[in-house]
């Protein structure tokens, strides 16, 4: 194969053969990624404030008269869940909130996703 052709570097005003010592090396498992919806302090703070009002436990399993405990990190995180999901119109106001367990929270999901495709089963 041959040779790459030299080639004159915009970035150092030189002629290079190869890969420019100047260019940047990209640490893209560094990079500082964007978050999009809710997220940072104000959400994390709104979120806590959610959980110890429920006093850490999953309000479903509660209505059902079971205790389930959630955290606000880890294997056992609760969910902060919208009462009335933003897409109905519902708010980020504390009383639209709850902390729901991982089961409930995807069976609410579920639900919801049903409802917005006009009804129709979930399957799997």
């Amino acid at each position: 194969m041959a040779a790459k052709p030299p080639y004159f570097c915009a970035r150092c005003k030189c002629v290079h053969a190869g890969v420019c010592a100047a260019k940047p090396k990209h640490n893209w498992s560094q990079r500082k990624r964007s978050r999009s919806g809710r997220g940072g302090r104000p959400w994390e703070r709104k979120r806590k404030a959610v959980f110890e009002r429920d006093k850490y436990l999953c309000q479903k399993h509660l209505e059902r008269g079971a205790l389930v405990a959630v955290t606000l990190h880890g294997d056992d995180a609760g969910i902060c869940d919208h009462k009335v999901p933003l897409s109905e119109g519902g708010t980020d106001d504390e009383d639209n909130l709850q902390t729901l367990c991982k089961e409930c929270s995807g069976d609410k999901t579920k639900a919801e996703s049903a409802r917005g495709r006009g009804g129709s089963k979930v399957s799997g």
